[in-house]
């Protein structure tokens, strides 16, 4: 395995797993932050519901004082009602938006208990607004429950409300279990509320129609007191279990001053007054000031406990966050850091060595231009460098040496090759190169053409201008021959005044075209003598042209273009005749 690939895969695998246990870290942490946040909501929700039970335990009151009114109805009264109805409502909206459109079952059975609420809320208000109607005797004739029957169905609305508390309190303490010990608490304060709203209403047809206790109500009364002083032994029991709160401490105070040590002996005089044949001396409405007031103490406790535990959950989800991001900044600057690490190690150390290896091995294939790194450093890493750009000039002086060896090597071969005088192949060249072209004409089953020329009357323009003059004329003719044979022709100065070509893949016709068109470039050329005389030459062409696979001797083919050549010449030259 190459150096890069071992340093990359051991740097993926150390980065993977340094990684995966930071991810865990901060996964733990996101877990707990995101337990803390769902208890916090999960407790929001139960506290909504607490508000709902509150809200239409709280409409009791108004109702209660309605229900006791005279034929003439009390305009302050009914807007007191519709104020208290209105806030019910209120506090119905906003935890049945949230659980309405929550897919939780826990939400939905809760949305469920709450929307059952609304329901009995409507016709506990029917029936109220109905028995408000009847004429005053109707409601308080003895014997009748006329106005206890709106009361009881309104303690229904709170049973069922307390039920969707239940449900939601459960699912804040299942969620996040540090909330167990405070929700209990806050949600004894609301039954005491309630089972305190209910010992009231125990008194709103005796007072309201002046009439002694009847029997139901002399055997609830002692029952609800009771139970009221269980739940306030209870909250005692659960303060005493946690008293770090201090709020929660004066708040249970405040309750048992003014509840059970103003609010309780007032109740216990009015059932002793109806129980004993006395008068109550006051109406529905001034026993509503009297006692409800009193009852918002335990609704304040209720709210302390609520808040305390909101505020400990809430410190706890932020200490949560707190942690969260103290193990993601930590987990980033590990990676970070050893990202660093590996960066450096690259950057300064793996990436020299590879790039003074890599000059190594070019220098070794010979490619000289490779640039070097950049040189510069005082420790191992420069050491190398220096010592690979000796190399190069080393191998950069050898490589001159064989450079020049090998310009002076084709210099001979293209001296032994080429006709000094016309650029052309030399006789030898084209023997050895239309063996090869004659194997590749075989092979692809081409036609070739063999075309031999020389210059009419060539000795007398020597003898006319000059030998310097003829070998201008020479090399003025090849040159007029490379332009008109193709680039795959070989064509050669085959000795004197006498050039040959060698036409490949050309049919017959083909090359006496070529051949043709040559001669008539010649014929229409103009020489000039050293002197500057101008004059004109022409040359006679030969032809013979075969199928590749019918040449079996080459000299025999090049009889035939001889033979052709010499009946050109015959026959007055400047012409081109073919075999």
């Amino acid at each position: 395995m190459r150096l890069t690939k071992l340093f990359m895969l051991t740097t993926g695998v150390l980065l993977t797993l340094v990684s995966i246990m930071l991810a865990r870290s901060v996964l733990q942490e996101w877990r707990t932050v995101d337990t803390a946040q769902r208890g916090l909501q999960a407790m929001e929700l139960s506290s909504l519901a607490m508000k709902i039970a509150e809200k239409a335990s709280f409409e009791r009151g108004p109702t209660i004082a309605v229900l006791g009114d005279g034929d003439t109805p009390d305009a302050a009264k009914r807007g007191r009602l519709t104020t208290a109805r209105d806030a019910s409502d209120a506090a119905f909206a906003a935890p049945l938006q949230i659980l309405r459109s929550s897919t939780r079952t826990e939400h939905q059975a809760a949305a469920a208990q709450l929307t059952k609420a609304q329901d009995e809320l409507t016709r506990a208000r029917r029936e109220v607004d109905r028995v408000a109607a009847l004429p005053l005797g109707e409601r308080t004739a003895p014997g009748t429950r006329v106005m206890r029957v709106p009361i009881d169905q309104m303690f229904g609305v709170i049973d069922t409300a307390l039920e969707a508390v239940t449900i939601l309190s459960a699912d804040a303490e299942r969620v996040y279990p540090e909330l167990s010990q405070p929700l209990v608490g806050a949600r004894l304060a609301a039954e005491l509320r309630e089972y305190a709203g209910r010992l009231g209403s125990q008194f709103t047809a005796p007072i309201g129609a002046q009439k002694p206790l009847g029997a139901e109500e002399r055997r609830d009364i002692p029952v609800l007191i009771g139970r009221i002083e269980q739940l306030r032994h209870l909250i005692e029991v659960q303060a005493r279990a946690n008293p770090s709160d201090a709020r929660v401490q004066e708040a249970i105070a405040e309750m048992n001053r003014r509840y059970f040590a103003i609010g309780l002996p007032f109740i216990a005089s009015l059932t002793a007054a109806g129980t004993g044949g006395n008068t109550y001396g006051m109406d529905l409405a001034a026993f509503v000031a009297r006692y409800v007031p009193e009852m918002a103490s335990i609704v304040k406790l209720r709210d302390t406990m609520f808040t305390a535990a909101r505020e400990g959950a809430t410190a706890r989800y932020a200490q949560a966050r707190r942690n969260l991001l103290v193990d993601a900044a930590i987990g980033l600057a590990v990676l970070l850091i050893e990202i660093s690490v590996f960066l450096l190690i690259r950057q300064r150390v793996l990436k020299p060595l590879l790039a003074n290896t890599r000059a190594v091995v070019a220098i070794a294939q010979g490619k000289l231009d490779t640039p070097l790194p950049p040189a510069g450093r005082t420790d191992e890493i420069g050491d190398m460098q220096k010592a690979v750009a000796i190399l190069k000039i080393i191998s950069e002086e050898k490589h001159g040496l064989e450079a020049e060896r090998e310009r002076l090597i084709k210099q001979l071969q293209h001296a032994s090759s080429v006709d000094f005088l016309t650029g052309l192949l030399n006789r030898r060249a084209f023997s050895e190169r239309t063996i090869q072209q004659m194997a590749l004409a075989t092979r692809q089953q081409w036609p070739v053409a063999l075309i031999i020329f020389d210059i009419d009357h060539f000795k007398a323009v020597n003898d006319q201008y000059g030998h310097a003059t003829g070998d201008t004329v020479l090399a003025q003719i090849a040159d007029i021959a490379k332009r008109e044979f193709r680039t795959a022709d070989t064509l050669a100065r085959y000795g004197g005044e006498e050039f040959i070509a060698l036409v490949i893949d050309c049919s017959a016709e083909a090359a006496a075209a070529l051949a043709d068109r040559v001669r008539t470039q010649i014929a229409s050329a103009q020489f000039t003598s050293s002197d500057g005389e101008p004059f004109k030459v022409s040359a006679s062409f030969g032809l013979a042209a075969l199928a590749a696979a019918e040449v079996k001797d080459i000299g025999a083919f090049f009889q035939l273009a001889d033979q052709a050549l010499y009946r050109a010449k015959s026959e007055g030259r400047n012409r081109v005749v073919a075999v």
